[in-house]
């Protein structure tokens, strides 16, 4: 998954066959026949001798999205827990750390024959399920004050039998838009739209190209602010003595003998292949290993994530894995669930064979997005940790993609992540200790990375 993509529901983001689990046999599956619903999700899975097939449901439909064999099935989930009369299973997703749990149906709901009478292109239809699906999934409706039930009345009218693409598209890109969330993405063929709010940093980027009438695009000026901004620290603080690994998605070395730097441009990737998970944690154990051999007998370590928009959940605490001083709650998750939530999910990180044991000063921007949070999260216990520079984004979620009937498929937010002492960061981002501006122009002007020379101040180095 490339960096600023979130973690998402394996069950509808990725073809058959694409993750590897390690603990199920297709055995086990072949036992399970019959219909399953999630809790929470919106799927409906049907189990059958020689293979599977995936539904997402809502109220008004339930749609096949695609079918494959028990052994592709084995792809995707881990870890299988079968309650002792048959009715329900559990199982983690590979990518993730999330348990989906299921119940046993007596068959298919009764609109799944009705779903497929439907007109796939009718923009009324295709309305419907849109509305249905973050009505019945979205979870931070109440967080952003947003009344979903009043879009539906005030928008609802603009869509009719004969409305185009481009006025269904306009419409609910309209609805989301006061959402301002970073993992609501609609997708079109032909264009998409992402419901994220912009940040500061892009307000103070923009207003810096109109004062100097600079007519590049924002984004080629953040990437060139970024590429300074790395050189920098490459030559002035780290001498260029700069080691890499992970796909070049981490990278160390000493800012003085009291100092390390650490990296993470990214929670997946690192194994070289996209929407390879397992491959990902294997290549962070190796390069977790190189860096503590290299800097972790060091007193201090910097953290960079400053760029790092997300991946992996999985990824983000084994990282963290190697930088806790011991075992400690990262979080609880749940998932909208009817008209409430499931149970919360605790989550922790767990002590890798050998850990840093030294300060750490975590670097933080308002870019600092999904997983990269989930990583911050895991060590916010941390008896020795200092958090310094911006807010993050503030999109904890993993993202759930869904599907429309006339081809589109959205992605949308459809859990709470709470922090150990049960603090909702979703939203709002996780705030540092020492509030510092990434990019700042006053940095940009001395030559700087102000971020840097206060740690430097801090250790007295």
């Amino acid at each position: 998954m490339p960096p600023g993509v979130a973690q998402t529901d394996l069950e509808c983001s990725m073809k058959p066959g694409q993750r590897r689990s390690h603990s199920l046999s297709v055995p086990v599956f072949e036992n399970l026949q019959g219909v399953w619903r999630s809790q929470g999700y919106g799927k409906i899975l049907r189990i059958e001798s020689d293979g599977y097939t995936l539904f997402e449901e809502t109220a008004i439909s339930c749609r096949k999205l695609y079918s494959g064999t028990l052994e592709e099935l084995n792809h995707y989930y881990e870890d299988l827990q079968i309650s002792p009369g048959g009715q329900a299973f559990s199982a983690h997703r590979v990518s993730g750390v999330a348990r989906i749990r299921f119940r046993r149906l007596k068959a298919l709901p009764a609109n799944a024959a009705a779903t497929r009478k439907h007109d796939a292109k009718d923009p009324e239809y295709n309305f419907e399920i849109f509305w249905r699906t973050f009505h019945e999934q979205y979870a931070s409706f109440e967080l952003k004050g947003v009344a979903w039930d009043q879009a539906y009345h005030t928008y609802r009218p603009q869509i009719n039998a004969d409305s185009s693409r481009e006025t269904l598209f306009a419409t609910m890109a309209a609805m989301l838009r006061p959402l301002k969330d970073g993992h609501i993405r609609l997708h079109t063929p032909w264009g998409h739209y992402n419901a994220g709010a912009h940040p500061a940093l892009y307000q103070r980027l923009t207003r810096e190209l109109e004062d100097a009438s600079d007519d590049r695009e924002l984004a080629s000026y953040l990437g060139d602010l970024k590429e300074w901004l790395h050189d920098v620290i490459h030559q002035d603080y780290l001498a260029n003595d700069v080691s890499h690994g992970g796909n070049r998605l981490v990278e160390w070395g000493r800012l003085n003998d009291a100092i390390g730097y650490l990296n993470i441009r990214a929670m997946a990737g690192q194994g070289g292949k996209t929407g390879e998970p397992a491959a990902d944690l294997k290549a962070v154990d190796g390069v977790m290993q190189k860096v503590l051999a290299d800097v972790g007998e060091l007193p201090n370590l910097v953290v960079d994530l400053r760029s790092n928009g997300g991946g992996y959940d999985g990824v983000a605490l084994r990282l963290a894995a190697y930088l806790t001083d011991r075992k400690r709650l990262a979080f609880t998750k749940s998932a909208r669930h009817g008209n409430g939530f499931t149970g919360k999910q605790p989550v922790y990180v767990v002590p890798a064979s050998q850990t840093y044991r030294g300060n750490l000063f975590v670097l933080t921007s308002e870019l600092t997005a999904s997983a990269a949070e989930i990583f911050l999260l895991s060590l916010l216990q941390h008896p020795r940790l200092t958090l310094i520079g911006e807010p993050t984004q503030g999109i904890l979620s993993d993202t759930l993609e869904r599907h429309l009937p006339n081809g589109w498929h959205l992605t949308l937010s459809n859990e709470i992540y709470l922090a150990y002492d049960g603090q909702l960061y979703e939203g709002v981002g996780i705030p540092p200790h020492i509030r510092l501006h990434y990019l700042g122009r006053k940095g940009r002007e001395e030559g700087k990375d102000p971020m840097l020379e206060r740690v430097l101040k801090l250790v007295g180095a």
